[in-house]
C-alpha cells in the first residue's frame, strides 16, 4: 500500500458558466498542485461538493484527475454516497482508475446503528478491495468516528488512514495510540498546528489550494522544534480561514483559487449563494495580508 503521509489540496470542482464541470480547469489545477510541492490530491470530498454531483460527474471529476496526476502524487477519491450501492459503484471506479486509496464519510440523512455504519465500511473495503481512509467530519455527518464502538472499524487491516475534520484532538491522539500504524491527516486548516502535536502527519485542507506553501513551511517549522514560526503561520492561515468562513468558504476557496492560480473556478452549486463583489474584496484584502 502506499505511503499516504503528506499535505493534500482538498480539490474544490471547477464549473464553467453554465455550471456544468469545467474538466479543463481541473486539468490545469491538478498541475497547479503538484507544482506547489503537495504530496497528494484529494478528490470530490466537501469542498468539490460531492452530494451537489451527480455520480456520472463524480466519475469524471476524478478520472480527470487521476489522468493528470499520472501517478506523480498519491490521489485519495472520496467516494462516499447516500448508500451504500451508489458508494460501492464509485469505489470500484476509483480503483479501476488508478486511485491509491477510497475515502468515505458515514452514511448520513438516515440514523443508522453503529454495526450499520460500520459495516458500510467494509461493504467498500471488500468490494473495491483498497486501501481506505476515513473521513471524520461530525459537524457535517452528525456521527463521530473515533468515539465508542465506532473505533472498533480502525483495526480492520485495509484501514489505513483517518481524516480526521474534528477540532477534539484528545480523541485523535488516543485512535492513534491504539492504533500505532494508522496515518492521520488532519482536516480543519485552522487546526494544521495542534493535529501535528497529537501525531497528525499531513493534512488533507480546502485552503491547501491556494497556499499550500506555507503548510509546508508549518510542517518544517514544527519537524525542526521552531515553534514560534510554526505558530506563526498557523496565525496567518487562521485570518484567512476566519475571513472565508464568515463569508462562505467554498465559493470564497474557489475565488482564492482563481487569484492565486489564476484558474477560474466559478460559483458552488446552489443552495450556495455567490460571494458578492464585497466578499470577493474581503478575501482579495486577507490574502493579501497574510500571502
Amino acid at each position: 500500500m502506499k505511503d499516504l503521509r503528506g499535505i493534500y489540496p482538498a480539490l474544490p470542482t471547477p464549473m464553467d458558466k453554465t455550471g456544468a464541470v469545467d474538466r479543463g480547469a481541473l486539468e490545469a489545477l491538478v498541475e497547479y498542485e503538484i507544482g506547489e510541492g503537495v504530496e497528494g490530491l484529494y478528490v470530490g470530498g466537501s469542498t468539490a461538493e460531492s452530494f451537489l454531483l451527480t455520480e456520472e460527474e463524480r466519475m469524471a471529476v476524478a478520472e480527470t484527475v487521476l489522468k493528470k496526476a499520472a501517478g506523480k502524487v498519491n490521489v485519495i477519491v472520496h467516494t462516499g454516497s447516500g448508500g451504500t450501492d451508489g458508494a460501492v459503484r464509485l469505489s470500484k471506479h476509483a480503483k479501476e482508475h488508478g486511485a491509491d486509496a477510497i475515502s468515505s464519510v458515514p452514511p448520513i440523512y438516515f440514523k443508522y446503528t453503529t454495526e450499520e455504519v460500520i459495516g458500510y465500511y467494509r461493504t467498500l473495503i471488500e468490494e473495491a478491495d483498497m486501501p481506505l481512509v476515513v473521513y471524520n467530519i461530525p459537524a457535517f455527518t452528525g456521527i463521530n468516528m473515533t468515539t465508542g464502538p465506532a473505533r472498533e472499524l480502525f483495526k480492520h487491516p485495509r484501514v489505513v488512514a483517518l481524516k480526521h475534520t474534528n477540532t477534539n484532538m484528545y480523541e485523535l491522539e488516543r485512535v492513534l495510540a491504539h492504533n500505532p500504524g494508522l496515518v492521520a491527516l488532519n482536516g480543519y486548516d485552522e487546526a494544521f498546528l495542534s493535529g501535528l502535536s497529537m501525531g497528525a502527519e499531513g493534512m488533507i485542507g480546502s485552503t491547501v489550494n491556494f497556499m499550500a506553501k506555507k503548510f509546508i513551511a508549518l510542517r518544517a517549522a514544527f519537524r525542526s522544534g521552531n515553534n514560534a514560526e510554526a505558530f506563526k503561520l498557523q496565525r496567518e492561515v487562521n485570518e484567512i480561514v476566519e475571513t472565508m468562513v464568515e463569508v462562505g468558504v467554498f465559493n470564497a476557496v474557489k475565488h482564492a483559487v482563481s487569484l492565486k492560480a489564476k484558474i477560474e473556478c466559478g460559483s458552488c452549486r446552489g443552495p450556495f449563494k455567490p460571494l458578492s463583489e464585497a466578499d470577493k474584496k474581503r478575501v482579495e484584502q486577507v490574502l493579501e495580508k497574510n500571502l
